[in-house]
């Protein structure tokens, strides 16, 4: 480390070199340890002076750091609190049990053709109010129309009536046999022409 300090000083501008002068290269690595030292502790007052430090403010009880503690918990055969402090039910970071829109269920609570709902009302649209017992029976009359619905248009697709082929006779395409035209009209009709 000496060495490479003496180079790198002497890269720098320093008169100094290790083999003409080893005292003063080893007393200049010992100032430039002391001021490096001096800085990194000057810089590290500086940001616990302007920002704080956590590390110290909020220090752990005696107990926690040792694993130990004072309170005394009694458990039955059953590994059950008898006497002392409860255990603390975890909780999620997720809402839990919270009701909207009048729902008396959460979100979720219903699975219906591979979507959630709420199992008060069977909706599956998740911001939706609650209509209750009346939403269901509508929803099931929905459905049950659709399902009519269904049927008759597969009826109506399994047995087609044929439908009259009347081509309406158009400039340019060929005349139908059967039609008929009134002559008065077609002789007022060549005299605007003519």
């Amino acid at each position: 480390d000496l060495n490479i300090h003496a180079w790198e000083a002497f890269d720098k501008g320093q008169d100094v070199h290790m083999q003409a002068a080893p005292s003063q290269a080893e007393l200049l690595y010992k100032n430039f340890k002391i001021m490096k030292e001096k800085l990194k502790s000057q810089t590290k007052e500086t940001i616990i002076e302007k920002y704080g430090n956590a590390a110290d403010e909020d220090k752990l009880p005696r107990e926690l750091l040792l694993g130990q503690s004072e309170r005394q918990v009694e458990y039955d055969r059953a590994g059950r609190i008898i006497k002392g402090q409860e255990a603390a039910i975890p909780r999620s970071k997720y809402d839990e049990d919270v009701y909207i829109n009048n729902h008396t269920t959460v979100w979720g609570s219903w699975w219906k053709d591979h979507q959630w709902g709420f199992k008060c009302c069977k909706q599956t649209i998740r911001n939706s109010y609650c209509t209750g017992a009346a939403g269901i029976e509508a929803a099931e009359a929905a459905s049950d129309l659709m399902r009519a619905n269904i049927a008759r248009k597969e009826a109506a697709a399994e047995d087609p009536t044929p439908a009259e082929d009347k081509r309406p006779a158009t400039w340019g395409t060929d005349v139908p046999d059967d039609l008929v035209l009134d002559d008065k009209l077609l002789a007022d009709a060549l005299k605007k022409v003519i």
